[in-house]
């Protein structure tokens, strides 16, 4: 029985005793409100989890942010952003070039940027004045979510929303046809800048039952073609982002007006904004590429 009751005595201290060391270790993350997160250039970020001021450089972020998280954080957008409307409200500083000084202005304790759309001599001046910036790829469809779940954890979001979106967005479509039709995406028409198979565009588009005509060896994600290599590629269907860059595209290249999606009328329209960012629309993305593809 003293055996039994001094086990109990110990065991009771020891739980003290935890409960010690986890209120301090509580204490010490309350203290201090920061988590060690990589971001996707393998660098290690401190970020504030509580009072952030949030500054995104890139509309597709801001998008995201709009969507899943508490707007009142954001305190500076890019020139850029311009979805949803409200977020023309919020400071605007310039992303080509960045302004430093703008941003600094702003005093964010987290910057948001996708990967490519700052350059790395930015990242060591912000980083030498003690503002931490994340950069994010969102290239393709599993680094969306990867980020996306990232940038909800970090920015206290709804996850909620959030895993309701992903599952729209990864849904299968019903009314798939059996038969692919050929495509391009055209990004820019002057010189010809595609979308690749890295993109979420051209993933979208396969799902819907298209097969991209860029070959996948590119290891760009927006490879540069020539003339002869739309020639001889005679896609199906074709895909701008506006009328004026189909007008610009076959006026500078008369030739390509040989092509069977040309000659079938089989060219789309989506717009730029939704075309070019891997924002919180892209379920409406994902919508009017399976409508091009199953008409």
């Amino acid at each position: 029985m003293r055996y039994s009751i001094y086990l109990f005595l110990v065991f009771n201290i020891l739980i003290l005793l935890e409960g010690c060391s986890d209120n301090k270790t509580k204490n010490h993350q309350l203290q201090n409100n920061y988590i060690q997160v990589d971001d996707d250039l393998g660098r290690t970020v401190s970020i504030n989890l509580h009072n952030q001021r949030i500054v995104s450089l890139t509309p597709s972020i801001t998008e995201l942010l709009y969507a899943f998280t508490d707007t009142t954080h954001i305190v500076g957008r890019s020139i850029t952003c311009d979805y949803p409307e409200e977020v023309q409200l919020k400071p605007a500083v310039n992303n080509y070039p960045v302004d430093i000084e703008a941003i600094v202005r702003l005093k964010p304790d987290l910057v948001l940027v996708k990967m490519g759309m700052i350059p790395m001599a930015d990242l060591e001046k912000l980083r030498k004045l003690t503002i931490p910036v994340f950069v994010q790829k969102y290239d393709r469809l599993d680094e969306i979510e990867h980020s996306v779940r990232t940038l909800v954890h970090i920015t206290h979001g709804d996850s909620v929303k959030m895993n309701n979106w992903l599952n729209e967005l990864n849904q299968k479509s019903l009314n798939r046809k059996h038969i692919s039709q050929t495509f391009i995406a055209i990004a820019s028409a002057t010189p010809i800048y595609t979308f690749g198979q890295k993109t979420f565009v051209s993933e979208l588009a396969e799902s819907a039952g298209g097969k991209n005509v860029i070959d996948s060896n590119f290891n760009t994600a927006y490879p540069n073609v020539n003339v002869e290599y739309v020639l001889r590629s005679n896609p199906d269907i074709m895909i701008f982002e506006s009328i004026e860059q189909k007008k610009n595209f076959f006026t500078s290249y008369p030739v390509l007006e040989n092509l069977s999606a040309y000659k079938n009328k089989k060219i789309y329209f989506i717009d730029v904004s939704l075309l070019s960012r891997p924002g919180s629309r892209l379920p409406v993305l994902k919508d009017s590429l399976e409508t091009i593809f199953n008409k």
